[in-house]
């Protein structure tokens, strides 16, 4: 039998294990981050599959940094590039043009970075978004699991996976079907790679927060709408980047 205690005490394990494994790894995302945001750069953000709830959980949002756009797939079709039949095409993730096609919808500067986020790092499409970013001399940061790197297969031409492409790595140390919980000795349920890859985004949060500040410059947190004179800050922050967070 399985438990939410037992999917609870799990996922606090693994949590623990990123909080001390990578926790270097974060200060450096941090820092990467927030050099981008003091040289008045963007961090584009690309989740594939899973890896949305990602860029959700640091896309414009109250207590966020304001300097984030997210790269979404769902743009192609709702902006009339592609079919909805291409999008929800099984082999979408396996088409490195969907990657150029993507990436120029956007209005995306000279000082702008690439966070992208995958489970595995293996789909064409987003490993041929780094390697844009990377023909391009941005900074390129992956959050992936480790382990689901290595069983996995490439399905990009040039048999590279995303790890092997960014700057800096970031691992989830999720399992590599992603489910924890043991069934019967065979099977396993429930999943905590998107909890812990949320966890990891805060953290990032957190750490460009401080590193911002403990060099003296700004930080551009975004208030709540409850707040008085949040949409005045929040306007203050995001007309900066206008055409640029919401492109």
């Amino acid at each position: 039998m399985v438990s939410s205690k037992d999917f609870f005490e799990k996922v606090i394990e693994v949590i623990d294990k990123v909080s001390e494994a990578e926790r270097e790894n974060i200060y450096k995302a941090a820092q990467m981050m927030g050099d981008c945001m003091d040289e008045n750069g963007v961090v584009q953000l690309f989740g594939l599959g899973h890896g949305l709830e990602f860029s959700m959980e640091l896309g414009y949002r109250a207590g966020g940094l304001m300097p984030v756009h997210k790269v979404q797939t769902r743009d192609l079709a709702l902006r009339g590039v592609i079919s909805e039949e291409e999008l929800f095409d099984p082999e979408f993730d396996n088409n490195i043009e969907m990657a150029h096609k993507l990436l120029g919808l956007y209005r995306i500067e000279n000082e702008d970075m690439f966070l992208l986020v995958s489970h595995s790092g293996c789909e064409a499409v987003i490993v041929e978004a780094a390697k844009i970013a990377k023909e391009q001399g941005r900074k390129t940061i992956a959050v992936v699991s480790k382990k689901a790197s290595a069983a996995g297969k490439s399905t990009h031409p040039s048999g590279e996976k995303l790890e092997d492409i960014v700057d800096l790595v970031v691992d989830t140390h999720a399992e590599i079907g992603d489910a924890v919980l043991d069934v019967d000795g065979v099977h396993k349920m429930n999943h905590a790679g998107t909890v812990v890859g949320n966890v990891i985004a805060q953290m990032m949060t957190a750490e460009t927060y401080r590193y911002l500040t403990e060099k003296g410059s700004e930080c551009p947190v975004l208030l709540s709408a409850n707040l008085k004179g949040a949409d005045v800050h929040n306007r203050r922050l995001s007309d900066k980047y206008a055409g640029r967070w919401n492109s």
